[in-house]
């Protein structure tokens, strides 16, 4: 850098540092890139919002800039990153969830007298919307009838338990805000999941009103009261929010939908997983003229003693699709519950423990050689205690570019710009469009994007740029987000 664009930068800095509007900011890099970087992180119109930025060339190890890449900030769902690149390595590509289907007691005339019992394993995927042509294929329920039926089983005395003591902590992550844990991407991580553990309400909103109506919940085994306090408003997107305690049967909705619809979806957290795991089961094998004479039942860790002299017979064991494939769905549309699952089976797999603290402990010492210590509370990003800087992000983007054995699945994970997953709607109709891999992060005041971008043939680029406490809207950090990789990279 020559000695005079040194003593202005130099200067810069010294102003931004002292200046009551600005927090001090931190310059490195190539010359040129600072240049171009440096009016568009001081620009006023951020209106105080923290930003990091750091971006390198890593197909020929050049930091290409860095600013206040030390700053540990809230990333929201780029964590998600840091989960599956772990989970890859830790699990392996090749790793399937396990769920077991089972029975106590004996069979004797047609009769089963005992129950059957669902023991997950900590598969997220069971029933999931995003694995139905798998489930056409792979229809474990089905399965757990034929198999019943060939027994020679038509009448079952006894309950249908779903199982979920698998998990030593099936309850919301603590650091998680009460506004997000009814809604679908708060939904509990739980030993035994199914539906991703959601369902959906519907509502038509119609009436002039603004009053809605609710048409159907599904699936109906979800055994709720809803409170509807949701009305219609001009807007284009879901903005209710669902209230509710964990096991609770009681919801309560506000917020607004969007007017004039006729059937207008919402998705909430399911409360209570494995009875509905267990009600699902018993509806399927009772369309399978198996009668049940007894109810549905759960069992989670904290209201089951374990009772070593119960001996179940396992008749059916159904496997999740690959981790692979898991990851991929993850990365590409943000699935929370399925980051949540991946970093607790890595806590089993490493320490024997299912509980949220050793799911990320094991994460965390898995880049602690890369990136040293991260402060991570979950595995998905949706907790407001996380704090990772962008140049920990780039260390671990870094690694799994050029040194893991899972490049390839995990660079196939990423959405692409103006094409796929939750960078669809980013930088389209420009020169970066299909040229950007990268996860979106989004909350409250809160915006980030992370990945690679390969301006051309021959050059790999891992950037990370993070924006914390933002007045401004979300809409307008990402068109300044967008705006900074343009102006550095397709200028």
């Amino acid at each position: 850098m020559n000695k005079l664009l040194h003593s202005f930068l130099l200067i810069i800095v010294l102003f931004l540092a002292y200046n009551k509007h600005f927090l001090a900011q931190t310059f490195t890099g190539d010359s040129i890139y600072i240049k171009k970087i440096m009016p568009l992180i001081i620009d006023s119109s951020w209106q105080g919002s923290i930003i990091a930025f750091t971006a390198k060339d890593i197909t020929n190890n050049k930091l290409l800039v860095d600013v206040n890449g030390l700053y540990k900030l809230n990333p929201a769902s780029i964590v998600k990153l840091i989960t599956t690149g772990a989970g890859l390595h830790i699990l392996g590509s090749n790793y399937r969830f396990k769920t077991e289907f089972g029975y106590t007691g004996y069979i004797k005339d047609s009769v089963l007298f005992g129950n059957i019992i669902i023991k997950g394993y900590g598969d997220p995927t069971l029933y999931s919307r995003f694995f139905k042509d798998y489930f056409k294929k792979n229809d474990p329920f089905d399965s757990v009838a034929s198999k019943l039926t060939r027994l020679g089983v038509r009448i079952v005395k006894g309950k249908i338990i779903g199982d979920a003591t698998f998990f030593q902590y099936n309850l919301p992550n603590s650091t998680w805000i009460v506004g997000d844990v009814a809604n679908y991407y708060g939904a509990s991580p739980s030993g035994l999941a199914i539906y991703n553990n959601e369902y959906s309400l519907y509502f038509s909103s119609k009436d002039t009103s603004r009053k809605t109506n609710l048409l159907n919940i599904a699936p109906l085994s979800v055994n709720i009261e809803l409170i509807n306090k949701v009305t219609s408003a001009n807007i284009s997107n879901d903005q209710s929010i669902i209230y509710g305690d964990l096991f609770d049967s009681t919801r309560l909705i506000v917020g607004n939908i969007p007017f004039n619809k006729d059937s207008f979806e919402v998705r909430g957290s399911i409360g209570n997983p494995a009875l509905v795991a267990a009600t699902e089961l018993k509806k399927r094998l009772q369309n399978n003229n198996i009668i049940i004479n007894d109810t549905v039942s759960f069992r989670y860790e904290y209201n089951f003693t374990a009772d070593t002299t119960e001996i179940v017979t396992i008749i059916h064991q159904h496997y999740s699709p690959p981790l692979s494939e898991i990851v991929t769905l993850t990365n590409l549309y943000s699935i929370n519950i399925f980051a949540e699952h991946i970093a607790r089976l890595c806590g089993w797999q490493r320490y024997k423990n299912t509980t949220p603290e050793m799911a990320c402990t094991a994460v965390n010492r898995f880049w602690q050689k890369s990136t040293g210590n991260m402060i991570l509370y979950d595995g998905s990003g949706l907790s407001r205690y996380n704090a990772v800087s962008t140049q920990q992000f780039i260390n671990i983007l870094e690694f799994m570019y050029n040194q893991s054995s899972y490049k390839k699945i995990f660079f196939q994970s990423l959405p692409i710009a103006g094409e796929s997953g939750t960078l669809s709607k980013f930088f389209e109709r420009t020169k970066a469009k299909g040229k950007v891999f990268a996860k979106t992060g989004t909350m409250t005041h809160i915006r980030s994007l992370a990945g690679y971008i390969q301006p051309d043939k021959k050059t790999t680029i891992a950037f990370c740029i993070i924006v914390n406490n933002s007045p401004l809207p979300s809409n307008l950090i990402k068109q300044k987000m967008e705006n900074i990789i343009l102006q550095l990279f397709f200028n």
